[in-house]
Formats: C-alpha cells, sequence, structure tokens
C-alpha cells in the first residue's frame, strides 16, 4: 500500500464479524474510507458474531483477558479507573508500532475511549472521539461509571483534535454544554447496501397486516414506549399481528412489564432479520416519553433505522416531541410520526399506515431519499479529507495548536 497515504487506526470495544452497534457503524463509515486504516478491536462478550459482514479490515485483537469475561465486565463497572489502564498500555504499544497518522475512538465504550485518548496524546498524534451516545447523561452520579464519566468527559471533547457527533442535535448539546464546536458525522449506509436498496415500495408478503419493532429493550430508551406499543397491539384489530426481534426471553419481557398475548417475539440471525423487514406492513421504532434518559431520547438517531431506511417498507417513528427521530422524520418525510403518548393514537397511526398505499408510498420514497443522503462513500470522503488537514496541516505535534486551528475552521 501507498505509505504516502495517511494511516487512521480506529479503535472499538467491538468490530465485524461481532455485530454490535458501533461495530456497524465503524464498518459502514470505513467502506466510504479510501485512505489507509488499521482497526484495533476488543473483546465485546455481549455481542453476536456474524459471517455475513465483508470483513473488508484485517483487525488487531486488543487484549482484553477472555477467559473470566464476566470478571472484566464488573471490573469496568466497578474499578473503571484501574480497567482502562491495561488497556490504555496495550493501546499505546500498538499505535507506536503502526506509527497512525490520526487515531479514532469510538464511544459507547467508556475505558476504550479514555485509554485511546491517553495513548493518542501522549504520541502526539491527533485524536478523534467519535460519539455514537452521550455519555455522562447515561450514568448514575456516585457510582463508579458516573465519576468515570465526569472525571474524563470534559478533558477528552475539550481536547480532542475533533469530536464527531451523529446529529446536529448532539452537536447543539456539546456545544451549550462546553462551547465546543463539533463536527458532523451521522450514521452512514454503505455504498454496496444503497446500490442493493429498492427503487420504491415492496409488496407486503405477510398473510396477516403485519408490525415489526427490530432491537434491544431498553429502560433508558425505548421501554415504556414499547410498552405503549403492546396496549396498542390491544386495540388493533384480530387480523394484525405484532412481531418483536430482540435478544429478550418473552420471560423478561414480561417481567418488565411488556405483557400482551398479541405480541409474538421470534430469535432470527441478522440476515434473517433484515428479509423480515422487507416483507411486514410496517416497521416501527419507538423511543419512551418519560422514565428515560431524556437527553439520549433528544439527540440520539438508532442504528436499526439504517436498515429500516432501505427496506421498501413505510416506518412509524414513535416519540416525544423535540427528539432527532422526530425532527428528522417530518423534515423529510421518510417516517409516518406519533408524539401522542397514547396507545390510541399509537393503534389509529399503524392502521391508517397500513390501509393508505398512498401515504406508504410516499414514507418509502422518503426513506430512500434519507438513505442516499447517508452514503458512506460522501461521509468516508469527509473523514479522508480531515485526516489529510489534521495530520499533515503542520499541527501533528501540538494538540493545542491542532485544537485552535480546528476553532478556527469552524467560526470561518
Amino acid at each position: 500500500k501507498d505509505t504516502n497515504v495517511p494511516l487512521l487506526a480506529v479503535v472499538s470495544s467491538a468490530f465485524p464479524p461481532q455485530v454490535s452497534g458501533s461495530a456497524i457503524l465503524l464498518d459502514n463509515l470505513l467502506s466510504g474510507f479510501r485512505g489507509r486504516t488499521i482497526v484495533l478491536a476488543g473483546f465485546d462478550t455481549y455481542s453476536q458474531v456474524d459471517s455475513t459482514f465483508a470483513g473488508y479490515y484485517g483487525t488487531i485483537p486488543l487484549y482484553v483477558p477472555r477467559r473470566f469475561p464476566r470478571v472484566n465486565t464488573q471490573l469496568r463497572v466497578k474499578l473503571p479507573s484501574l480497567a482502562y489502564r491495561v488497556l490504555e498500555f496495550e493501546v499505546r504499544r500498538i499505535l507506536r508500532n503502526q506509527l497512525p497518522h490520526v487515531v479514532l475512538a469510538a464511544y459507547p465504550y467508556d475505558t476504550y475511549l479514555v485509554a485511546t485518548f491517553l495513548a493518542a496524546t501522549s504520541l502526539n498524534t491527533p485524536f478523534y472521539a467519535y460519539m455514537h451516545d452521550l455519555w455522562i447523561e447515561n450514568t448514575t452520579r456516585g457510582t463508579p461509571l458516573g465519576d468515570f464519566a465526569r472525571k474524563w468527559e470534559s478533558r477528552i471533547l475539550k481536547e480532542a483534535t475533533r469530536v464527531l457527533c451523529m446529529t446536529e442535535a448532539m452537536q447543539d448539546h456539546y456545544h451549550r454544554k462546553y462551547g465546543i464546536r463539533a463536527d458532523l458525522m451521522p450514521h452512514a449506509i454503505s455504498r454496496q447496501t444503497l446500490v442493493s436498496a429498492p427503487s420504491g415500495i415492496l409488496p407486503s408478503q405477510t398473510a396477516k397486516p403485519t408490525v415489526l419493532f427490530v432491537g434491544t429493550v431498553s429502560p433508558p430508551m425505548n421501554l415504556d414506549a414499547l410498552k405503549k406499543l403492546a396496549a396498542a397491539a390491544e386495540l388493533l384489530p384480530d387480523e394484525y399481528e405484532i412481531i418483536f426481534c430482540t435478544p429478550s426471553s418473552i420471560a423478561s419481557l414480561r417481567d418488565m412489564g411488556i405483557s400482551t398475548t398479541r405480541v409474538k417475539v421470534k430469535y432470527l440471525a441478522r440476515p434473517e432479520v433484515q428479509a423480515l423487514q422487507s416483507r411486514v406492513n410496517v416497521l416501527i421504532a419507538p423511543l419512551s416519553h418519560k422514565n428515560c434518559s431524556a437527553d439520549e431520547v433528544r439527540t440520539v438517531f438508532s442504528t436499526k433505522l439504517l436498515e429500516y431506511l432501505v427496506s421498501g417498507r413505510p416506518i412509524i417513528i414513535f416519540g416525544p416531541e423535540g427528539c432527532y427521530h422526530v425532527d428528522s422524520a417530518r423534515n423529510g418525510r421518510w417516517a409516518h410520526v406519533v408524539t401522542e403518548d397514547s396507545p390510541v393514537a399509537l393503534a389509529k397511526a399503524i392502521v391508517e399506515v397500513t390501509k393508505n398505499d398512498r401515504l406508504s408510498s410516499m414514507l418509502v420514497q422518503g426513506a430512500l431519499k434519507e438513505a442516499k443522503a447517508r452514503d458512506a462513500k460522501f461521509f468516508g470522503e469527509k473523514l479522508y479529507q480531515w485526516v489529510i488537514a489534521d495530520a499533515l496541516g503542520g499541527a501533528v505535534n501540538n494538540p493545542n495548536a491542532r485544537r485552535r486551528a480546528a476553532e478556527s475552521r469552524t467560526h470561518e
């Protein structure tokens, strides 16, 4: 490979063939990056493995003791200030050998972000913090992870060469919080996926009108909304079918208060889920209105929506006013929006979208347009130009100079 092309090192707790939100997002983004890349990936014991990923990149495994994964998890939760130190040593060792021009670390795994920031800083290498989620807002004050976040977040985001945010709402959040000018790097979709996407609405292929939710049940993000969806299922005509594709068992859903005979739970491999998404009548993306992480709900863009957008089937967004999902879907007309926190309103919307072919077709066209606006080739090129500017722009050995240069560019 051409060594004159800058080298980007990407550090994450997971990377394909592991399946996690960050792994998928990084895989999509890097599919459009034309520079040289190395990936340093950990071992996420909770991620499934999917061999259907193309596997574009050789991955350097980070040393994380695998014999006692539960012990490792407990160490991070209870002693994060100790857990990151071994990781920092290993990341620094690899970076010193590889000599990347820029290092990018993906949050939401806090110890990886801190370890990579310190390793890159010690080597005077430009550092990008790629924030897939908010940090402090998703921790509890007074806990080890909460205290860890409050110790490090401000320093890392203020001293990073660039902070990459997935939504404009997240950019605004960190600007108001710290006065920083973050760069926008939205969730991207690979060019390969876009090429194979349908050109319009696909016919539903289910015997009954079917509504599908795909994702993990999360108390801070969607539990309350999923309870409303279960209640809405009871109000739908008898011929309707509601399917959850989620890792949670039926017993655990019942324990969390999602209890209805109208909901079926399916456990499918990722390719099977993708196929199902293109066969059902309606796809639904719920976010909680209350009893949730309000700032995360307001700023997030769910990874699962990337597959929804190219499914060829209409989407319903169920969430509170003011959240990014709602604002983006309304502006782009890529989903039918329900903001009333009511099973009645949600059931009514499901029936309306299912029976209104013209509305469904319009929503699918809007979704495909939104998907094309997230072309990984475009955003991979943007990332490449940032790497060129930050690595070869004369500020490599001075983090403060890099920051001043970055800030001056944003104010121009």
